[in-house]
């Protein structure tokens, strides 16, 4: 027996039918197999036996896989209460929380949102981003991109504690779910930091500030898509295995740090990311010459500038907005710093929003985009 033979049997609603699947549920058969006779049940016509054999069959030590699909019907015989009841539970006895998403995307599955771009022109914010985007329409942009300040380790981010750090992220975060269409991407590029040591005598800090920001990131409502690794030529890097490699003690072994992660993360939307796409015309699409990333891994070459200490690659900005947004659509980055992303986000015909608190970069950017503000 197959997956297409099963389905069907499923597609063809008749007693005798739904008689051969509630017996082969009972057999032997792989889990995908499985999985297709539970659903091919859900499609038959007897409510009272397609219920009968999920109250009898949800709650045993089986499958979230099957579960998943049992559950599945009973939200699509809605308007029957004896499966509502059942639903509720299911709910109840497994607290899953893909069970939670099913339920939310059914309950929208009909409703839509609208595109707003309020903004029409490239937008320089002056000021802190939690402040500044208040004045940015509420889901009227549709990509985040920002390499957010580093904890304590440049002369421009300067914080009490890790935890305050934490925090402030955390608000600019709650800010740009604000201003983000529902459904759309916010992308972060992070990597560990390494305090300097007061002392000889004292042991500097890393903070594993790439693992940190998911917890800020569910807490701001946005849920884990993909990571990527920026992977830098060693070369670019500070090296921190020579002491090791004269010494050849254990222990001291540090090896040189060549990644950064790349967080992609999508605002918590209970619609597929079809939804989103479905609002572009259809031959609306990347340039079929544009080399494709198939891997997670990205091997781009660092930039530096005399204007700022932290520029982003231009490169890296243009995958980001060729993979994870439009032409014409709304980009903010909530820390612009000198502007390079709304620099790549116009040659790209993007509209580009840029916050940026510090005032020589706000000067920066405002002569780079005289024409365009």
């Amino acid at each position: 027996m197959t997956v297409a033979q099963v389905k069907a049997l499923g597609k063809n609603r008749s007693a005798e039918n739904l008689s051969i699947l509630l017996r082969m549920y009972n057999e032997d058969y792989g889990l995908d197999i499985k999985r297709e006779i539970v659903s091919s049940i859900g499609r038959q016509k007897d409510a009272q036996t397609i219920y009968d054999f999920i109250a009898d069959n949800a709650f045993k030590n089986t499958y979230m896989e099957l579960v998943y699909q049992m559950y599945r019907t009973t939200l699509y015989r809605s308007d029957d209460k004896k499966f509502n009841d059942l639903r509720e539970k299911i709910e109840a006895y497994y607290d899953n929380e893909l069970l939670q998403k099913m339920k939310r995307y059914y309950s929208n599955k009909y409703k839509t949102t609208k595109q707003k771009r309020a903004v029409q022109k490239t937008t320089i914010l002056e000021g802190d981003c939690v402040e500044t985007l208040k004045n940015v329409e509420p889901e009227s942009v549709q990509l985040v991109f920002t390499s957010p300040p580093y904890y304590n380790a440049r002369v421009y981010s300067d914080y009490v504690s890790y935890a305050d750090y934490l925090e402030k992220m955390k608000q600019a975060l709650v800010a740009c779910n604000r201003v983000l269409e529902p459904g759309r991407f916010i992308i972060y590029n992070v990597s560990p930091v390494i305090t300097k040591r007061p002392g000889r005598e004292f042991e500097s800090i890393r903070y594993p500030i790439h693992f940190d920001f998911h917890r800020i990131m569910q807490e701001a409502g946005f849920y884990f898509v993909d990571e990527i690794i920026w992977i830098k030529p060693e070369t670019s890097v500070k090296n921190r295995v020579g002491g090791y490699q004269q010494s050849l003690k254990p222990l001291s072994y540090k090896p040189n740090c060549i990644t950064e992660s790349i967080l992609v993360y999508r605002k918590n939307a209970d619609f597929l990311l079809d939804e989103n796409i479905k609002k572009y015309p259809r031959e609306m699409k990347n340039d079929s010459k544009m080399k494709i990333d198939t891997t997670n891994c990205w091997y781009i070459q660092p930039k530096s500038s005399k204007s700022h200490p932290a520029i982003f690659p231009e490169e890296l900005c243009e995958k980001v907005l060729n993979y994870y947004s439009y032409v014409g659509d709304v980009v903010l980055d909530p820390f612009a710093g000198s502007g390079t992303f709304g620099k790549v986000a116009k040659k790209l015909k993007r509209i580009p929003i840029l916050c940026e608190l510090k005032q020589e970069y706000v000067q920066l950017m405002k002569r780079s985009f005289k024409d365009d503000i």
